[in-house]
């Protein structure tokens, strides 16, 4: 049962032992055999799972966390009827391997519990409860855990499968598939007064003066030379699909390199510089597999979830648990 207790672990408890009177006053919203919970009980647990990169499980991360906390102190009330509870040492033991995970000691782990607001007793009830739990199984109900390799290999599998699938439903997706891209420079050549044609006229011829020099577009500024203010703007890469057809096959017939013009433009006359095109093929999606070591991390926690699920049933018959708040009754 020790491998059930380091997966566990991995989960903390707010422990409702460690309420005073200044609790209640946060809202109890139930008891467990005249135990209180309350609401920042609820609070801390939900922090406690976000510090541990956990996440609760339902639509209700309240009603989750408060589920655990009422299973948790019934399981310490069996463990106690039993004379099963833990010992002060296997509960610092159990918190050291759980720190040494975080890469962290024990008051390392106490002083990330602090920073957050969170009591370190929380922690260390929850680990009882998990060590007494195990015992109660083994013992009472004499559960024998194995995690059998067919079943790693099965979870393996799936999971693998799982990722092939989602990858290849994304490579379907249309984004996904190669683009052409025009890469283009915009030069302007503004004029005062763009209703005036003579002004117009003299600067269009400017620009074709512009094209004769243009050599490509690294020259872009160079061939600028002797002609009066000319606007040269930043690289654009456009895809070819959203450029207006027209346009397209104007810049297909200069071809890369070469300057297209001159054209009338929102400030005067204008020149497209088409730098080259390229094709560009969104890269496929990478995924890691896990460890066998994770995956038959998994199966145990399944498998323990399965197992406690059903031995929780016939436990919660004996406890007492009366919802003071209704918004948090289970189902």
């Amino acid at each position: 049962m020790k491998k059930i207790l380091f997966f566990l672990a991995l989960v903390l408890f707010v422990p409702p032992a460690s309420q005073d009177a200044g609790a209640a006053g946060q809202g109890i919203v139930a008891t467990v055999n005249d135990t209180p919970i309350t609401t920042l009980d609820i609070q801390q647990r939900l922090t406690l799972l976000k510090i541990l990169g956990e996440r609760s499980t339902g639509p209700d991360p309240r009603k989750f966390a408060l589920r655990m906390m009422v299973d948790e102190i019934i399981k310490i009330a069996e463990a106690k009827k039993y004379k099963m509870d833990a010992t002060d040492k296997e509960i610092s033991s159990q918190m050291g391997r759980m720190a040494k995970s975080m890469k962290t000691d024990s008051s390392g782990m106490e002083s990330l519990l602090k920073k957050n607001g969170v009591e370190p007793s929380s922690l260390k009830q929850f680990i009882a409860a998990q060590i007494a739990f195990s015992r109660i199984l083994s013992s009472k109900y004499q559960v024998k855990f194995n995690v059998e390799q067919a079943d790693v290999d099965k979870k393996y599998s799936e999971i693998k499968n799982g990722l092939e699938q989602k990858v290849s439903t994304i490579m379907k997706d249309p984004r996904m598939k190669p683009v052409q891209i025009y890469s283009i420079i915009q030069i302007d050549l503004p004029v005062e007064t763009p209703n005036d044609p003579m002004l117009m006229q003299a600067r269009a011829v400017e620009a074709g003066q512009y094209i004769k020099q243009f050599k490509g577009c690294g020259s872009a500024r160079a061939a600028a030379s002797g002609i009066f203010n000319v606007k040269i703007g930043k690289k654009i890469d456009a895809v070819a699909a959203k450029i207006p057809a027209p346009m397209r096959q104007a810049l297909d017939r200069v071809g890369p390199g070469g300057a297209m013009g001159p054209a009338r433009g929102p400030s005067g006359i204008q020149v497209i510089a088409f730098c080259g095109k390229s094709t560009v093929t969104p890269p496929k999606p990478k995924y890691e597999l896990p460890t066998r070591q994770q995956v038959e991390a998994a199966v145990s926690n399944e498998k323990y979830a399965t197992i406690e699920a059903k031995y929780m049933v016939e436990m919660r018959k004996h406890a007492y648990v009366e919802y003071k708040d209704q918004t948090y009754a289970q189902q």
